[in-house]
């Protein structure tokens, strides 16, 4: 994504994430609401006592909310101090400067559309994790992070093969966070989370 949100930008030499399990993609299925739920879930119980930033676009900070509430997922919003809880919803352009254990980026098309920085924006939100990042979406992922995901995939991978090689997982529509590979951006464009 750094390519195409900075061209001809050389990285810096050190990361935020030195370390940390492989990123997760999770296409929602339809199902934007429970699959962000469950994502979250599994992130809490994965960081410990960790933090985990729900990183959403604008339009989906009040869906994402209502999502986490009827899951009965305990969450909190940004404060001038930083972030309240162990789970934080935070719309993209607030997160600029924070650092967490776990980031969920919630529809990353979506935040490239709407923010002003576009594709900036995205990296911004996919870099805030020292640990674990994951991806969750219903519209098809942006060019930019489909290129990501296959950047290191031999390019003949179909939706029975493993993108292990890519250092990236993508679920389907399983009743949980079983990993297993799915065409980049095959799904619909959704209305909501809920």
């Amino acid at each position: 994504v750094r390519s195409h949100a900075a061209p001809g930008v050389r990285a810096p030499q050190t990361f935020v994430r030195t370390e940390g399990d492989a990123p997760v993609v999770v296409c929602a299925g339809g199902d934007l609401a429970g699959a962000l739920a469950e994502v979250v879930s599994a992130e809490r119980a994965s960081v410990g006592e960790g933090n985990v930033a729900v990183i959403v676009p604008d339009s989906l900070y009040d869906p994402a909310r209502s999502a986490l509430q009827e899951a009965g997922v305990d969450f909190g919003g940004p404060t001038r101090s930083g972030l309240d809880r162990q789970v934080t919803v935070v719309p993209v352009r607030l997160v600029k400067g924070l650092e967490v254990d776990s980031a969920v980026v919630v529809e990353p098309a979506r935040i490239a559309a709407e923010e002003r920085q576009g594709v900036r924006s995205l990296y911004v939100a996919l870099t805030r994790a020292t640990k674990r990042v994951a991806v969750v979406h219903d519209d098809p992922l942006p060019e930019a992070l489909r290129a990501d995901l296959t950047s290191e995939d031999s390019g003949e991978a179909g939706p029975e093969d493993s993108t292990e090689s890519a250092g990236l997982a993508e679920s389907g529509e399983s009743a949980g966070p079983d990993v297993s590979a799915e065409s980049a951006g095959s799904a619909g464009p959704a209305e909501s989370v809920t």
